[in-house]
């Protein structure tokens, strides 16, 4: 009963895991087109899928002082042409990204293959086209401005997995129970921070399917104003990785409790949730729909390697040393 209140996991998964490096929240209608256009590694892989490269290496930019990913010394470039580089105390990210190239084989090249290259572009490439001498195009091409991006994070906020209960009676109460014992805490917790946020103490709307029925779900304005405000406070690069968990948890509480635990050194004491708490929160319903009525082959277990993934990708692209 409670999935008819949320869009199909299944579905909503399938339009993000695209050939494309990374999956903008907008209609593909508002991507220019000329992104696919440009003669980078990640748009080469992208369109042939076949490895064309021999070795991988980073090196220090002399000019930017930044660790910049090679292929035959040749710099990894992003979709939109900038090069995949990142800075000097992330040495450690360096040599993921590095690892994660020279773990590709000959042969064709899976789309899931480079996660946190696909994240890691995007960051890059978010923060390009916000900086203030940016060509107004680069906004286009990385699917709108700031504002857009809030706007379509913000949508996620009302239909929140997490504010989803199942009846009481349903999978003989084990489903409802587990949300409670999760769900409560973590909703409190959100509802807290949150309210750091704005002038009233925030109160966040859930759906119960024994009381409201079958209907939709939807925030009051001033909790949306201070959900703006939270992602109006993040840099360009934790933006792209809030926008990465949210599309692949379908829940924007477990986006701020991945960047509250990883991007801070003090992360909120309520906010302390490992990823592996965020990855079973966001797939809670199909833990136990799949416990009773067991799994599917290629779908479930491809969803929930999937999700793992792509959670752990954030996770590590938010570390800051």
């Amino acid at each position: 009963m409670s999935g008819v209140f949320r869009c199909s996991r299944n579905f909503a998964q399938a339009l993000t895991r695209q050939v494309r490096w990374y999956a903008s929240p907008v209609s593909p209608a508002h991507v220019d087109s000329t992104v696919d256009k440009l003669k980078t590694e990640t748009n080469r892989l992208s369109q042939t899928t076949k490895k064309f490269w021999d070795q991988v290496s980073f090196e220090e930019h002399a000019e930017t002082g930044k660790l910049v990913i090679q292929l035959d010394k040749k710099p990894i470039r992003t979709p939109l042409g900038n090069h995949l580089a990142v800075e000097k105390e992330r040495e450690l990210l360096a040599r993921l990204l590095q690892k994660e190239w020279s773990n590709i084989s000959h042969g064709s090249v899976k789309t899931h293959a480079l996660p946190l290259t696909s994240l890691i572009s995007r960051c890059i490439d978010l923060e390009a086209a916000n900086k203030e001498n940016a060509h107004p195009d680069l906004k286009v091409k990385i699917g709108g401005n700031r504002r857009e991006l809030s706007d379509s994070l913000l949508r996620y906020l009302d239909t929140d997995t997490i504010l989803v209960f199942s009846p009481k009676d349903e999978l003989e109460g084990k489903l409802r129970a587990a949300q409670d014992d999760m769900y409560l805490p973590i909703i409190g917790s959100v509802e807290k921070f949150l309210s750091q946020y704005s002038a009233k103490t925030i109160s966040l709307q859930i759906l119960d399917a024994d009381v409201h029925g079958l209907r939709g779900n939807a925030q009051q304005p001033e909790t949306l104003a201070a959900a703006r405000k939270f992602l109006d406070s993040l840099s360009a690069w934790d933006l792209a990785v809030f926008e990465k968990t949210v599309l692949t948890t379908k829940s924007f509480i477990c986006g701020i409790l991945l960047l509250q635990n990883k991007a801070s050194a003090n992360p909120e004491k309520g906010l302390r949730y490992t990823m592996e708490d965020i990855a079973k929160a966001a797939t809670l319903e199909t833990i136990y729909q799949t416990e009773r009525w067991g799994e599917v082959e290629d779908t479930h277990d491809v969803d929930k390697r999937d999700i793992r993934r792509n959670v752990y990708a954030a996770a590590i692209a938010a570390y800051k040393p």
